[in-house]
């Protein structure tokens, strides 16, 4: 078309006319072409209606459907979350429309999907109020400050267009202001290359505090709903320090924008990882002093790492992820495990953690840990593929692991045993850079076979029995041994032995009602269980207040008479208490430690040891 206008005009123009017109219309063209990109894209609108009440429209426009029935649906679960959530139940007064705003008829077939009947092909446009008030479990919320979106809970999908482009669009308030690591188009306007990328980039709109950090290419986004007793310049230094880090290990980025979205509210806790962002939850009050603050910047660790283990490469099973229904993995350990292991050793690697900070936070990680019957009982690999099911935390406690906690020290016991085997040439950033080499972006993930091979790469030797042990199976690991490699030690426990029923307390009106009960300790072995009250030692009185005093100093190995409410109904028992395990551990250098040592301690935390000999 360009060209026949040029030849009609052709003796009216000059040759730089000419070549004026042909920019003029390519430019114009090239516009047609991109709007109609756009209008082929599918579009979300929402509108918050009662920010009071958490309410807010949603209208989601699908393009080009050429079948008589279309089905539409809500994630039940969220990324991040390894559990089933529901989310439909939040979507009220759904309607269906055609591009003449005709009403369509439909049906719901299942729990998070409806079916739409369409008379013609096109353009149709769904219609349902949804109902944001799922702050602590980081899905949605909205009131008068702010509405936080993460898509699984909010915006329905098409499994035959997931893979379709979008927008988003905001009907808020003029004041609030909009972020996210989506692609921005417009004022409160986004889009995305298709819905998995939608959904795993939460939006924060509302009234809130904005900086920001350039390091070398990557722009990173500081957004605070909330306000509280935050430090800027801090946040923003160990955001630097962590990019420089993790350029140690992958070498490359995922990402050339990331955004830190942080509630800070009343009792707030958690955070979930995303494409490239991460949302962390936190009191107010959360940001200082110094022990609350390192809270904040290992969490801030665990979500940055997860931007590569996780959203970059992540094991078979979870991988494309399944919106309605459970993604079984038998190597959620590594997902959430190896994270759990960065988020402690990282921030010592950039000197936001203490020397103290970091072997205090790894000794009550080994202790807690070591007083878990369940470590004896389920393997990683098992507790990985059943962690979608919940368990009420007594029957935890005695039967399963954490794939967080115990995570991350059998990572530990991994990069252990690469720099062993490879006289520290090697280590577990190591297999986290060829996992990212090999498997990022894969259609189909890793799977456990795909490890061992990379380890045996790295190292030349198999892991398979050491899998086979510590992975798939129970073996106590050697916390001794461990510590020893680096040129650390337990401090030897000088306090007295002291006398423990085995058990965990909570309080009821004042009442020590018994909430974790070791499986084979005192307790136990009486007949005592989780939600037994205690009443009385030998006829005295206990209480909430005195009872792990009162019964520290009863004689160890000899019986005493308890008197107690099980659902509601005064029993007695005897009781024959046991040594307590210590209440904590010490982790301490080695003053005579090798210099081998010294150098496996340098490799792994970028710290002197003999520094430590002084602390």
């Amino acid at each position: 078309m360009i060209f026949r206008i040029l030849t009609i005009e052709k003796k009216l123009m000059t040759p730089s006319k000419v070549l004026c017109l042909i920019l003029i219309y390519t430019a114009i063209f090239s516009n047609l072409a991109i709007a109609d990109q756009n209008n082929n894209a599918n579009n979300y609108t929402i509108t918050i209606i009662d920010a009071k009440h958490h309410l807010a429209n949603v209208t989601a426009e699908f393009n080009g459907i050429m079948t008589k029935s279309f089905s539409v649906k809500l994630p039940v679960w969220r990324t991040g979350r390894y559990e089933i959530l529901n989310l439909s139940k939040n979507i009220r007064n759904f309607s269906v429309y055609d591009a003449n705003d005709n009403a369509l008829t439909w049906q719901k077939d299942d729990k998070n999907t409806w079916r739409i009947f369409l008379k013609n092909p096109g353009k149709i446009k769904v219609k349902y109020q949804i109902y944001a008030n799922m702050l602590r479990e980081r899905v949605s919320h909205i009131d008068s400050t702010h509405a936080f979106l993460d898509a699984s809970g909010v915006f329905v999908y098409s499994e035959s267009q997931r893979d379709k482009a979008l927008t988003v669009k905001l009907n808020v308030p003029n004041t609030w202001r909009s972020f996210s690591g989506l692609e921005t188009i417009a004022e409160h306007t986004y889009k995305a290359e298709n819905y998995d990328v939608l959904v795993d980039s939460p939006i924060e709109t509302g009234i809130n505090h904005y900086d920001s950090i350039q390091v070398e290419k990557q722009l990173y986004e500081i957004v605070i709903w909330g306000d509280g007793n935050f430090d800027m310049q801090k946040l923003k230094n160990d955001i630097q320090k962590y990019h420089y880090e993790a350029k140690l290990i992958w070498k490359t980025f995922p990402f050339s924008r990331y955004v830190y979205m942080f509630h800070a509210g009343h009792n707030l806790r958690g955070a979930t990882e995303h494409l490239n962002s991460t949302i962390i939850q936190t009191d107010r009050f959360g940001f200082a002093p110094e022990k609350k603050y390192n809270r904040i910047t290992s969490i801030m660790a665990h979500e940055f790492v997860h931007t590569w283990n996780v959203k970059s490469y992540r094991p078979a099973g979870i991988t494309p992820y399944d919106y309605s229904k459970e993604n079984y993995s038998d190597l959620f350990w590594m997902a959430e495990g190896i994270t759990s292991y960065y988020d402690l050793l990282l921030p010592y690697r950039i000197e936001s953690f203490t020397t103290e900070t970091f072997l205090t936070e790894l000794a009550k990680t080994i202790n807690s840990y070591q007083n878990k019957p369940g470590r004896e009982v389920m393997s990683l690999s098992e507790t990985s593929f059943d962690t979608w099911m919940k368990n009420n935390k007594n029957r935890s406690h005695n039967t399963t692991v954490s794939i967080y906690q115990k995570g991350s020290l059998v990572s530990w016991l991994f990069d252990k045993r690469i720099r062993e085997l490879t006289n520290n040439k090697k280590n577990m950033d190591d297999l986290q850079y060829h996992l990212y080499e090999k498997y990022a972006n894969s259609d189909t993930g890793y799977r456990s076979f795909q490890v061992l091979n990379t380890l045996e790469e790295l190292t030349g030797d198999s892991f398979k029995d050491f899998w086979k042990d510590y992975v798939d199976g129970t073996k106590p690991i050697d916390f001794i041994e461990l510590l020893n490699f680096y040129g650390l030690q337990f401090e030897d426990d000088k306090q007295e032995p002291m006398a423990s029923f085995n058990v965990k307390y909570s309080e009821e009106k004042g009442l020590a009602k018994l909430d974790l009960v070791d499986n084979g300790g005192a307790a136990w072995l009486a007949g005592l269980t989780h939600n037994d009250v205690l009443l009385a030692i030998d006829g005295y009185q206990v209480t909430y207040k005195d009872i792990k005093d009162r019964v520290s100093k009863l004689k160890i190995g000899q019986n005493y008479s308890v008197h107690y409410f099980s659902q509601g109904i005064l029993k007695e028992t005897q009781v024959t208490p046991t040594q307590a395990a210590p209440e904590k551990l010490k982790i301490v250098a080695n003053k005579k430690a090798t210099r081998a040592q010294k150098e496996a301690f340098k490799s792994w935390t970028r710290h002197d040891l003999k520094s430590l000999f002084d602390d």
